[in-house]
Protein backbone atom coordinates (compact mmCIF):
# COMPACT_ATOMS: atom_id res chain seq x y z
CA UNK A 1 0.00 0.00 0.00
CA UNK A 2 2.83 2.28 -0.92
CA UNK A 3 0.33 4.41 -2.86
CA UNK A 4 -1.30 5.53 0.39
CA UNK A 5 1.96 7.10 1.60
CA UNK A 6 2.72 8.67 -1.79
CA UNK A 7 -0.74 10.24 -2.07
CA UNK A 8 -0.66 11.38 1.56
CA UNK A 9 2.74 13.00 0.93
CA UNK A 10 1.12 14.90 -1.94
CA UNK A 11 -1.39 16.29 0.58
CA UNK A 12 -4.35 14.17 -0.62
CA UNK A 13 -7.15 13.76 1.91
CA UNK A 14 -7.94 10.42 3.52
CA UNK A 15 -11.30 10.41 1.72
CA UNK A 16 -9.71 11.00 -1.72
CA UNK A 17 -7.03 8.35 -1.08
CA UNK A 18 -9.70 5.81 -0.08
CA UNK A 19 -11.81 6.64 -3.13
CA UNK A 20 -8.86 6.48 -5.54
CA UNK A 21 -7.65 3.11 -4.22
CA UNK A 22 -11.08 1.58 -3.65
CA UNK A 23 -10.52 0.91 0.05
CA UNK A 24 -12.21 2.19 3.18
CA UNK A 25 -11.16 5.37 4.96
CA UNK A 26 -10.46 3.33 8.10
CA UNK A 27 -7.96 1.21 6.17
CA UNK A 28 -6.18 4.36 4.97
CA UNK A 29 -6.09 5.71 8.55
CA UNK A 30 -4.72 2.42 9.86
CA UNK A 31 -1.84 2.46 7.35
CA UNK A 32 -1.05 6.11 8.06
CA UNK A 33 -0.99 5.52 11.84
CA UNK A 34 1.31 2.53 11.46
CA UNK A 35 3.76 3.00 8.58
CA UNK A 36 6.05 0.22 9.84
CA UNK A 37 3.31 -2.42 9.94
CA UNK A 38 3.34 -2.77 13.72
CA UNK A 39 -0.44 -2.93 13.73
CA UNK A 40 -0.54 -6.07 11.64
CA UNK A 41 -3.16 -8.44 12.97
CA UNK A 42 -1.92 -10.69 15.72
CA UNK A 43 -2.72 -14.38 15.52
CA UNK A 44 -5.84 -15.20 17.47
CA UNK A 45 -5.44 -17.41 20.50
CA UNK A 46 -6.47 -20.99 19.83
CA UNK A 47 -9.93 -21.69 21.16
CA UNK A 48 -10.38 -24.88 23.12
CA UNK A 49 -12.03 -27.61 21.07
CA UNK A 50 -14.85 -29.86 22.21
CA UNK A 51 -12.54 -32.66 21.13
CA UNK A 52 -9.66 -31.68 23.47
CA UNK A 53 -10.75 -33.88 26.42
CA UNK A 54 -10.97 -36.89 24.11
CA UNK A 55 -7.75 -36.59 22.07
CA UNK A 56 -5.85 -39.07 24.22
CA UNK A 57 -8.60 -41.67 23.75
CA UNK A 58 -8.73 -41.01 19.99
CA UNK A 59 -4.94 -41.36 19.69
CA UNK A 60 -5.06 -44.68 21.55
CA UNK A 61 -7.87 -45.99 19.30
CA UNK A 62 -5.96 -44.89 16.19
CA UNK A 63 -2.89 -46.76 17.47
CA UNK A 64 -5.12 -49.84 17.83
CA UNK A 65 -6.05 -49.49 14.16
CA UNK A 66 -9.52 -47.97 14.61
CA UNK A 67 -9.74 -45.02 12.20
CA UNK A 68 -13.43 -45.28 11.30
CA UNK A 69 -14.86 -41.93 12.38
CA UNK A 70 -18.45 -43.20 12.59
CA UNK A 71 -17.40 -45.83 15.12
CA UNK A 72 -15.19 -43.36 16.98
CA UNK A 73 -18.04 -40.85 17.15
CA UNK A 74 -20.35 -43.49 18.62
CA UNK A 75 -17.73 -44.39 21.25
CA UNK A 76 -17.07 -40.74 22.10
CA UNK A 77 -20.78 -39.98 22.44
CA UNK A 78 -21.00 -42.76 25.03
CA UNK A 79 -18.29 -40.89 26.93
CA UNK A 80 -20.17 -37.59 26.80
CA UNK A 81 -18.77 -35.95 23.65
CA UNK A 82 -21.20 -33.34 22.30
CA UNK A 83 -19.27 -32.20 19.23
CA UNK A 84 -19.97 -33.09 15.64
CA UNK A 85 -18.74 -35.61 13.12
CA UNK A 86 -16.88 -33.13 10.90
CA UNK A 87 -14.54 -31.88 13.64
CA UNK A 88 -13.69 -35.49 14.49
CA UNK A 89 -13.12 -36.38 10.83
CA UNK A 90 -10.88 -33.32 10.33
CA UNK A 91 -8.86 -34.27 13.43
CA UNK A 92 -8.44 -37.93 12.40
CA UNK A 93 -7.68 -37.42 8.68
CA UNK A 94 -4.00 -36.39 9.01
CA UNK A 95 -3.40 -39.02 11.69
CA UNK A 96 -4.61 -42.01 9.73
CA UNK A 97 -1.99 -44.57 8.90
CA UNK A 98 -0.98 -44.24 5.31
CA UNK A 99 -0.71 -47.89 4.42
CA UNK A 100 1.45 -48.63 1.46
CA UNK A 101 -0.84 -50.05 -1.14
CA UNK A 102 0.52 -53.32 -2.31
CA UNK A 103 1.02 -53.47 -6.03
CA UNK A 104 -1.23 -55.98 -7.69
CA UNK A 105 0.23 -57.79 -10.62
CA UNK A 106 -2.43 -58.07 -13.24
CA UNK A 107 -2.83 -61.61 -14.52
CA UNK A 108 -3.03 -61.48 -18.30
CA UNK A 109 -3.94 -64.30 -20.64
CA UNK A 110 -4.39 -64.66 -24.36
CA UNK A 111 -7.89 -64.74 -25.84
CA UNK A 112 -9.58 -68.10 -25.30
CA UNK A 113 -7.01 -69.26 -22.76
CA UNK A 114 -8.88 -69.03 -19.48
CA UNK A 115 -12.16 -68.32 -17.70
CA UNK A 116 -12.61 -67.79 -13.97
CA UNK A 117 -15.63 -69.42 -12.34
CA UNK A 118 -17.31 -68.84 -8.99
CA UNK A 119 -20.45 -70.40 -7.55
CA UNK A 120 -21.98 -69.10 -4.32
CA UNK A 121 -25.25 -68.87 -2.42
CA UNK A 122 -27.39 -65.82 -1.73
CA UNK A 123 -30.32 -65.39 0.63
CA UNK A 124 -33.09 -62.95 -0.21
CA UNK A 125 -36.54 -62.07 1.08
CA UNK A 126 -39.38 -62.37 -1.39
CA UNK A 127 -42.19 -59.76 -1.53
CA UNK A 128 -44.46 -62.08 0.48
CA UNK A 129 -41.85 -62.17 3.29
CA UNK A 130 -40.54 -65.69 2.78
CA UNK A 131 -36.79 -66.17 2.79
CA UNK A 132 -35.25 -68.05 -0.11
CA UNK A 133 -31.74 -69.25 -0.97
CA UNK A 134 -30.52 -69.11 -4.55
CA UNK A 135 -27.18 -69.97 -6.10
CA UNK A 136 -25.22 -67.66 -8.34
CA UNK A 137 -22.94 -68.94 -11.07
CA UNK A 138 -20.42 -66.44 -12.46
CA UNK A 139 -17.96 -66.99 -15.30
CA UNK A 140 -15.54 -64.26 -16.38
CA UNK A 141 -13.32 -64.56 -19.44
CA UNK A 142 -9.82 -63.66 -18.28
CA UNK A 143 -8.75 -61.81 -21.41
CA UNK A 144 -11.83 -59.73 -22.26
CA UNK A 145 -13.38 -59.64 -18.77
CA UNK A 146 -16.71 -60.56 -20.38
CA UNK A 147 -19.03 -61.89 -17.70
CA UNK A 148 -21.85 -64.42 -17.55
CA UNK A 149 -24.12 -64.62 -14.47
CA UNK A 150 -26.92 -67.11 -13.83
CA UNK A 151 -29.03 -67.66 -10.71
CA UNK A 152 -30.32 -71.17 -10.03
CA UNK A 153 -32.30 -72.83 -7.25
CA UNK A 154 -30.14 -75.95 -6.92
CA UNK A 155 -26.45 -76.49 -6.23
CA UNK A 156 -25.67 -79.88 -7.70
CA UNK A 157 -23.33 -81.21 -10.37
CA UNK A 158 -26.02 -81.29 -13.05
CA UNK A 159 -26.89 -77.60 -12.47
CA UNK A 160 -23.20 -76.66 -12.34
CA UNK A 161 -22.53 -78.33 -15.70
CA UNK A 162 -25.67 -76.80 -17.25
CA UNK A 163 -24.49 -73.32 -16.13
CA UNK A 164 -21.15 -73.96 -17.83
CA UNK A 165 -22.86 -74.99 -21.06
CA UNK A 166 -25.10 -71.89 -20.95
CA UNK A 167 -22.04 -69.66 -20.43
CA UNK A 168 -20.16 -71.32 -23.29
CA UNK A 169 -23.19 -70.81 -25.55
CA UNK A 170 -23.36 -67.13 -24.61
CA UNK A 171 -19.62 -66.65 -25.22
CA UNK A 172 -19.84 -68.71 -28.44
CA UNK A 173 -16.83 -70.77 -27.44
CA UNK A 174 -15.08 -72.76 -24.73
CA UNK A 175 -11.93 -71.46 -23.00
CA UNK A 176 -8.93 -73.79 -22.86
CA UNK A 177 -8.97 -73.84 -19.02
CA UNK A 178 -11.35 -72.80 -16.23
CA UNK A 179 -9.99 -71.49 -12.94
CA UNK A 180 -12.35 -72.26 -10.05
CA UNK A 181 -12.83 -70.35 -6.83
CA UNK A 182 -14.56 -71.97 -3.82
CA UNK A 183 -16.12 -74.80 -5.78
Amino acid sequence: MKEIYVMHGEKASIRSIAKALGISRNTVRRYLRDPDGALTPKPRPKRPSKLDPYTEYIMRRLAEGMDNCVVLLRELRQQGYTGGYTILKDFVRPLRRRGHEKATRRFETNPGEQAQVDFGSFVYRQPDGTVRRVWGFVMVLSWSRAIYVEFVDRANVETFIRCHLNAFAKFKGVPRTCLYDNT
